[in-house]
């Protein structure tokens, strides 16, 4: 009987369609999320909800269940499916005037990844891109990329769609979000649906709910900064289109020398193009999401806003607070799982300090005070005169072992040696150190990173070795130390890691 009612609704739609020449006003329509290849959250309610007349009623059935609703006055409708179980492969119906059917549905886990331009590197981008190609074929392994676009007032709806991971379309994916879906893949042995929305470029303000920025403290300096730079603007466009010419030229003569052309100037835009204005990428790329029901979401981000020494990093870490508070409030799902990477090793020519990306990492570091948070230390994995790395591979293995052990608790070793506290013994620190899981390790020779100070605050390299789970720290003119840094650089070379292969982190004992 079910199905003969949905016959006889489509036979209407299609009379209507002959009789008017077009598609009916108010069909019932879907997020562009609800499409052919989604991926649901499984062993969790899931809602599906969409637009229609007011008043209509429309019917969703999926996996055996049924359930029907009536548009509001605003043309809202939602259901609430009851968990369904993962690893099924469904076929998902709307039925109201006209009949929406969404076909190779899958069942299993659903992340969230979001952030700048090293969330946006693509798999193509990526080191072994010929390798990663051939081992792609994975059409459990879904991908959903939100297109850009930013608005002043929240979206009820994205562009985009989901693609099935294979290798010709493998090379589009997000680098590190992929990386991360299949490491979880790998291990749970389930469906894995990853989302993918952001931008390269962007600070963080963009990305979070305007009521949430306009109460963070630093809202009106923020504004009075986008001022000074609007103003300023337009000489800067000036010499960046000088720039811009200039490299043609250089460009043509390489070409025509067959060398490597020089890099492309970068022209940002102006300053209050909504990419970089408070909330206006939440508005298109993240409140278009919710309420799809995720399992957690992975955070790149921070080049934008690193920089400001250690009152820029205490800024940063207000703020990615304030956005993990906000996108949960906004999800209505408690505090979900929020990882996100520490920003990797780069020289940074720009800052004369040479230490400004230290801070901003500890900044970083000071988010896991946040419930349910958790960050992969790349600092042994950037590229000195590259700030997108291409080994996001390791970027996305390790986001994916703070999954699996803190979401999925399975018994894998998920971070690196951390500092617990140190003790001084005449001109030698000791540092002691948490997670030295299979015991501390110096990978290609010596011990290398540290720095040392007396009372005087004068640093100096230092030598340091293993102990157990300390390492002892000296050098020769520091005869009386008084603190020790470690990683304490924009680029630092470090070796130290624990038996599980995980690097350290970066620390200070002078906070």
């Amino acid at each position: 009987m079910k199905k003969i009612q949905m016959c006889l609704g489509q036979l209407k739609y299609g009379l209507l369609l002959l009789l008017v020449g077009g598609p009916v006003l108010g069909e019932v329509r879907l997020p562009a999320l609800f499409s052919d290849h989604m991926v649901l959250q499984g062993g969790e309610p899931v809602p599906i909800w969409g637009w229609a007349v007011p008043g209509e009623q429309v019917a969703v059935e999926i996996g055996g269940q049924t359930l029907t609703a009536t548009a509001d006055a605003q043309g809202d409708w939602r259901v609430d499916l009851a968990p369904l179980q993962t690893g099924a492969k469904l076929t998902l119906t709307v039925q109201a005037a006209n009949l929406i059917t969404i076909r190779d549905v899958l069942v299993g886990e659903v992340w969230l990844g979001s952030g700048q331009s090293n969330m946006g590197l693509r798999v193509s981008g990526a080191n072994n891109f010929a390798g990663e190609q051939a081992r792609a074929e994975l059409p459990e392994l879904r991908m959903f990329t939100v297109a850009s676009k930013a608005s002043p007032t929240p979206l009820g709806d994205c562009r985009g769609k989901w693609q099935v991971c294979e290798a010709q379309s493998v090379g589009n994916f997000s680098a590190a979000l992929y990386f991360f879906g299949r490491e979880l893949q790998e291990h749970l042995h389930v469906p894995v649906g990853l989302i993918h929305a952001s931008w390269g470029g962007t600070p963080i303000q963009p990305w979070m709910p305007l009521d949430v920025v306009q109460a963070y403290p630093g809202y009106a300096a923020l504004l009075e900064r986008k001022k000074r730079e609007l103003a300023v603007w337009p000489a800067r466009e000036k010499a960046i289109q000088a720039d811009l010419k200039a490299w043609e030229i250089q460009a043509a003569a390489a070409k025509a020398a067959h060398t490597l052309e020089p890099p492309k100037p970068w022209n940002p835009g102006p300053p209050d193009a909504g990419q970089y204005m408070p909330a206006q990428l939440y508005n298109a790329m993240i409140h278009p999401l919710i309420p799809y029901r995720l399992r957690g979401a992975i955070w790149y981000q921070g080049e934008a806003n690193a920089g400001g020494g250690a009152a820029g990093a205490a800024d940063y870490t207000d703020l990615q607070s304030r956005l993990i508070a906000g996108w949960r409030r906004d999800w209505g799902r408690g505090d979900f799982p929020f990882y996100y990477v520490q920003l990797p090793n780069w020289n940074n020519d720009g800052d004369r300090s040479g230490n400004s990306w230290a801070y901003f990492r500890e900044g970083q570091e000071n988010i896991l005070q946040v419930p349910n948070t958790g960050m992969a230390v790349t600092l042994d994995i950037g590229e000195a005169d590259n700030i997108h790395p291409k080994n996001k591979q390791e970027a996305g293995r390790r986001l994916a072992l703070l999954a699996l052990a803190g979401t999925y608790h399975q018994p894998v070793v998920c971070e690196g040696p951390q500092f617990d506290h140190c003790t001084t013994n005449g001109a030698e620190i000791a540092i002691w150190f948490t997670h030295a899981d299979g015991g501390l390790v110096a990978r290609n020779g010596d011990l290398r990173g540290f720095g040392i100070a007396g009372a005087d605050k004068q640093w100096y390299p230092a030598v340091a070795r293993i102990a157990g789970t300390a390492v002892l720290v000296s050098a020769s003119g520091v005869p009386a130390p008084a603190a020790v840094r470690y990683g304490w650089a924009n680029n630092p070379v470090v070796n130290l890691y624990n038996g599980a292969g995980l690097p350290a982190r970066p620390f200070r004992t002078d906070r």
